[in-house]
């Protein structure tokens, strides 16, 4: 339990990180940094007239520019102008991409980039034609009944075809090709394949460039897909998407640990934390007032218009914005405690 509240907590700290880096670089002046939410506990230190403190409430941490609670002061975030806005707003979110960008190449500099291209045995069940042929973990499928084998699509149309006969296999075993004559079960055991193997990609070794270009370009792909959810609930198409709250966060976290015991390594766990960096990222960018998003669409209205909304119009925005976020938090994490 405490490592999942830390690490939330970083995931939230680094967004908010994000948001005073680029405030402090574009000159908007910050009153305070805090570790955590108030009560504040103890302030650390001041610096450059920032006050850096550390809060009761481990929960992430928050920026407070200066003129928050007069907007009307000069040197204000609000009188900035809309360009400084945008990108100090923005910057929140572009730290949680970058995050789930390092957390997915983590995962590849240790594991290896799948090397999509050939075919790996990774299981071989006990009892089955498989084993009872000679296949081995660890080979690499060439041939299947003579016809070449590159992606684990080209596989089942073969054996779909040919349930109840016996198929010619060509594998690469360290160095040597060698051929088997492997049965297909038209009616295998539960969780057993026709042949009785688990197939996978190989991988290949990254440095941390080639982790990182992956990592960035898994995080494209993946982003991609949750932006296309919307439309395909829309249609009606079954997403298998679910809000989840902590309750439903953490369990996942529990099954990710789980998995990450029985293989020996931390990439469940990593991968966890990366889908939960990069939905902080792409919620804060929805275009509802209080969050990133709707203070960005107000900013970038006003640079088009060239009037800027009344004080209390946007305020009034916020806190209705406000509402509406934190009652669909609770509805969420309600559901999940409720029978």
């Amino acid at each position: 339990m405490l490592l999942f509240v830390a690490a939330i907590a970083l995931l939230i700290l680094i967004h908010e990180l994000g948001h005073f880096l680029v405030a402090k670089m574009l000159g908007v002046e910050i009153e305070e940094f805090g570790i955590g939410f108030p009560p504040r506990l103890v302030t650390l230190f001041e610096w450059k007239g920032t006050r850096y403190t550390l809060n009761w409430i481990p929960l992430g941490g928050f920026v407070r520019p200066k003129g928050e609670g007069t907007p009307e002061q000069p040197d204000a975030l609000r009188q900035s102008p809309p360009p400084v806005r945008i990108a100090v707003l923005l910057a929140g979110p572009l730290m949680n991409f970058l995050a789930a960008v390092i957390l997915l190449a983590s995962i590849y500099h240790a594991e290896g980039i799948p090397d999509t291209t050939r075919v790996l045995i990774a299981e071989v069940a006990a009892g089955s034609p498989a084993e009872q042929a000679g296949l081995r973990p660890g080979d690499i499928l060439l041939r299947l009944n003579d016809q070449p084998i590159h992606t684990l699509g080209d596989i089942p149309p073969i054996i779909q075809s040919h349930l109840g006969e016996t198929l010619s296999v060509e594998v690469e075993r360290q160095g040597q090709r060698l051929t088997f004559q492997v049965y297909a079960r038209p009616n295998p055991p539960e969780g057993q394949g026709a042949m009785g193997v688990g197939l996978t990609y190989p991988t290949l070794s990254a440095t941390p460039a080639t982790a990182l270009r992956y990592g960035a370009q898994g995080t494209y792909e993946f982003t991609r897909l949750l932006l296309t959810i919307p439309a395909r609930m829309v249609q009606g198409e079954n997403t298998g998407l679910q809000l989840l709250g902590y309750r439903g966060m953490y369990e996942m976290y529990q099954q990710s640990r789980s998995a990450d015991q029985a293989e020996a390594q931390p990439s469940n766990t990593l991968f966890f934390f990366f889908q939960i960096s990069l939905s902080l990222g792409l919620l804060n960018l929805m275009p509802i007032p209080a969050l990133d998003g709707g203070r960005i669409l107000m900013a970038l209205g006003e640079w088009i218009t060239r009037r800027q909304l009344p004080q209390r119009v946007e305020t009034g925005l916020n806190f209705i914005g406000f509402v509406l976020v934190m009652g669909l938090l609770i509805l969420i994490n309600l559901k999940e405690w409720l029978p």
